[in-house]
């Protein structure tokens, strides 16, 4: 009696044990649930992949996963051959691992030396248009206007964004024919800003650095606008910083027509508006 007994206890602690571990299981699987699913996009602009952890994750170009809140995820780089990493943007920053601790949505940006157009990708999830890497002088071409500026059939983006209709555009289109609209420019010089206007636009004004050469200085200079319409719709990148900042920004190619006479304009009409993205430039060793 007595040993049948104690094998009856021992059960008893078994199925208590097992009781209190599935409880905790449970608890801590709802507490899981309980956890509000936050998104991490992650832009690939270059030839090469990006994997992430926890779970098995690779992004080519553009990816939007979703983890619980809190969850610590680590990125890692993983170039083509003959490709080189550039660096992390946006949520991280370095030349290896990138970890980004999920508190909110986060964005995260991988850059790589890249063979062509073809290879780059929007670094803004609203848009999934296909940038085209220019300068500045080819956008404003050589063709100089009346007040000293670029001239409207100057530069290499012909037709483009033109006028009141088309400067407030959620979605701009991403060629106009076989023309594209958007742009990236790398390595350019803030030289002024103008802060938000009435109309809620972010705007100022670039310089290219790299072009001494190119003795106009208004022929080595465009007007840049983050819009009014992207702030309110909550797509917008944030604001430009000041100057001297040198920063690597993607946009619009766009004609202002109403302020072609204006100093603070160039005396031309050239503008990237709206300014879908931008991020500090590089160091030269990364570039």
């Amino acid at each position: 009696m007595s040993h049948i007994g104690g094998h009856g206890r021992l059960r008893g602690i078994l199925l208590i044990a097992v009781t209190a571990l599935a409880v905790l299981m449970l608890g801590d699987a709802r507490a899981e649930q309980a956890r509000p699913s936050l998104a991490l996009g992650v832009v690939v602009s270059g030839h090469a992949r990006v994997t992430a952890s926890p779970g098995k994750h690779v992004c080519h170009s553009r990816c939007i996963w979703r983890f619980a809140g809190g969850t610590s995820v680590r990125l890692a780089q993983r170039p083509a051959r003959g490709v080189r990493f550039l660096g992390w943007q946006d949520a991280c920053a370095g030349t290896g691992h990138c970890t980004v601790q999920l508190e909110a949505d986060r964005t995260v940006v991988a850059r790589y030396a890249q063979r062509g157009s073809a290879w780059l990708r929007a670094w803004n999830f609203h848009t999934s248009c296909r940038p085209v890497k220019t300068t500045i002088p080819q956008i404003l071409g050589a063709e100089v206007g009346p007040m000293g500026g670029a001239s409207e059939s100057g530069g290499r983006f012909q037709p483009h964004l033109r006028g009141e209709p088309e400067q407030h555009l959620l979605n701009p289109p991403c060629f106009i024919g076989s023309t594209p609209t958007f742009v990236e420019l790398d390595d350019v010089q803030i030289v002024t800003t103008e802060g938000k206007q009435l109309d809620a636009d972010d705007t100022a004004t670039v310089i290219d650095p790299n072009r001494p050469g190119i003795a106009s200085p208004y022929l080595k200079r465009i007007h840049v606008e983050i819009d009014g319409t992207w702030f309110m719709a909550g797509v917008a990148p944030a604001l430009l910083p000041p100057p001297p900042a040198r920063i690597d920004l993607q946009g619009f190619v766009f004609w202002d027509t109403g302020h072609v006479g204006a100093a603070w304009h160039s005396y031309s009409g050239w503008e990237l508006h709206p300014v879908a993205g931008w991020t500090a430039t590089l160091p030269t060793e990364l570039r």
